[in-house]
């Protein structure tokens, strides 16, 4: 396979030989077993499934309620050594393509991440549990240990670089992707409402209440805080969200999610959430929208009501925002359209609707630290988490004045220290750290350089493999096969040694993602295509 890429000519001007000479890997020995990235080779010894492995899988269901997990899931063997991508097991070496679903964005023995569990235990606060309630700091100049601040700020400086605000980006750290959504609709609900009576008062709002059928609930008119805001049964603010999205299982994330059955069964759907098609053409988010001043439908008995229950329109004065995925995950590795999003901005700027995007699973893996940079756009709320290991949602810094005391809140999300560490470990080695190896390439820009060789490999094997591969479709180093017989693929995926895992529906294309790391080495890449090489051999013959 190598030597096939070579012949068709690298990516890009990179000297992809020149790396392979600067490679420097100490070997990583656990109980006395070796692997060195630098020379792994995926190759199985022996059965992956086995007595053991049914066992093992027989205990996880006697345990833990269903989640997503297979009846047929590779059984991973925590306790033996892993590198880079290679993990060493009972059965061999094999290739982790999919990252815990992108959890794992750089090497996990990496230097800085060595230097940063270092520093904490230095400090004595590895295991510190604190929470933002409390303003805690370090000792300046004398602490290598970061705060929720210093990850709060480096992310605002990431975001100030490359995208031009008035004041800037803040922080609300929590503890998951789906908790990070949840904030960032809770501000759009927020800034939607206060807004609202900034421009149209109280007592306006009180009638699109009353006409909606919405009362106050007496019990908290007895709360001494926020007296100048009664509550209300329900509230009138709309959503817009995309068809295939996925943004997480909790229920306020799940009222957005749309892309399987399993998402939604039995779940009561939010009546203020409406779905466009991703990428439609045309300017569907626009259709949505009735962009009569909320006055005028009051005007009319019983208009708003209509405009809302019957004709699933907007008042442009009740649009809150859309939330959508620039690279859509579980719906099928989509990229977003820079057409599509411009329109949603253009909406969200007449309106004063909020765009959000969900970058959970897409920071640092389309060859840029967040896909929105692609799309030309540039967006108002930020929802991260995955490879940051906690949730982090980034707003506008304007949009602090319509969060009150207590609007919010997490114990988890940057309470400890050692995740708040790891966030900013991740984050500023992906920004700033120049690795010898890729001759001084920052790993975004390495991210680049190998995605344009994973998708070359990928063109080659479709046109060897049609009947398996029909094509790849993405960004950087998150990619997708579009395969036929995909659940064999993944089976036989596993038995030769690759850990794959599908997205978007079954159908007789579907497709399978692929996930590599920032820190990526050529030859990787190069293992993982002749390993898929194999795998769509032996599919094809029916194995």
């Amino acid at each position: 396979m190598a030597k096939i890429l070579n012949r068709r000519g690298s990516p890009d001007s990179y000297d992809a030989g020149g790396e392979m000479r600067r490679i420097r890997y100490a070997d990583v020995i656990v109980r006395g077993r070796r692997i060195n990235r630098g020379t792994a080779q995926v190759a199985v010894h022996s059965p992956v499934d086995d007595d053991e492995t049914a066992a093992v899988r027989a205990g996880w269901r006697s345990a833990l309620l269903p989640t997503t997990l297979a009846a047929d899931a590779p059984v991973l063997h925590l306790d033996w050594p892993g590198h880079g991508p290679f993990v060493l097991s009972p059965h061999g070496t094999y290739f982790d393509a999919y990252l815990g679903v992108a959890q794992k964005l750089i090497d996990e023995r990496h230097p800085n991440f060595v230097r940063m569990l270092r520093d904490l235990e230095d400090a004595g606060v590895l295991l510190r549990r604190e929470i933002v309630t409390d303003d805690y700091v370090t000792a300046e100049g004398e602490s290598r240990v970061r705060t929720a601040r210093d990850l709060a700020n480096l992310w605002a400086r990431a975001c100030a670089e490359r995208f031009e605000t008035a004041r800037g980006y803040e922080a609300f750290f929590s503890a998951s992707g789906a908790e990070a959504v949840e904030a960032a609709l809770k501000i759009c609900f927020q800034v939607t409402y206060k807004r609202f009576l900034e421009r149209h008062g109280a007592a306006t709002f009180a009638r699109v209440q009353q006409e909606l059928g919405f009362a106050e609930e007496a019990y908290f008119a007895g709360d001494p805080g926020l007296t100048d805001h009664p509550v209300y049964a329900d509230y009138p603010f709309q959503l817009v969200a995309c068809e295939g999205a996925f943004h997480g299982r909790t229920l306020g994330a799940l009222s957005l999610t749309w892309s399987k059955k399993a998402h939604r069964l039995s779940y009561p759907k939010a009546w203020n959430v409406h779905h466009v098609p991703f990428n439609a053409p045309g300017d569907v988010v626009r259709e949505r929208i009735d962009w009569r001043p909320i006055d005028e439908i009051l005007a009319t008995p019983g208009e708003l009501a209509r405009v809302l229950r019957e004709q699933r329109r907007i008042p442009k004065d009740l649009f809150a925002g859309f939330l959508a995925e620039p690279f859509q995950g579980e719906g099928g590795y989509v990229p977003g359209d820079p057409a599509f999003f411009a329109g949603v901005r253009a909406v969200c700027d007449e309106t004063g609707g909020l765009l959000c995007v969900d970058e959970v699973q897409t920071i640092g893996r389309t060859g840029t630290l967040l896909m929105t940079e692609q799309l030309g756009i540039v967006p108002d709320v930020i929802c991260t988490a995955k490879s940051m290991v906690i949730g982090v949602t980034l707003a506008r810094a304007e949009y602090a004045a319509y969060c009150h005391e207590g609007w919010h809140s997490n114990t988890w999300g940057a309470g400890r220290v050692l995740d708040t560490n790891f966030a900013y470990t991740t984050l500023d080695t992906l920004l700033h750290h120049r690795d010898p190896v890729f001759d001084g390439l920052s790993y975004l820009e390495n991210v680049q350089v190998k995605g344009r060789q994973l998708s070359e490999g990928l063109v080659y094997l479709a046109e060897k493999h049609p009947d398996v591969l029909v094509g790849e479709r993405g960004r950087g180093l998150m990619r997708a096969m579009l395969v036929r017989k995909r659940a064999d693929v993944v089976r036989v995926g596993w038995q030769h040694g690759v850990k794959l895992l599908g997205c978007g529906w079954a159908a007789e294309v579907a497709p399978v993602r692929l996930l590599m790391l920032a820190d990526t080495l050529g030859r990787e890449v190069d293992e993982l295509l002749s390993v898929l090489d194999r795998v769509f051999t032996k599919v094809k013959a029916g194995a």
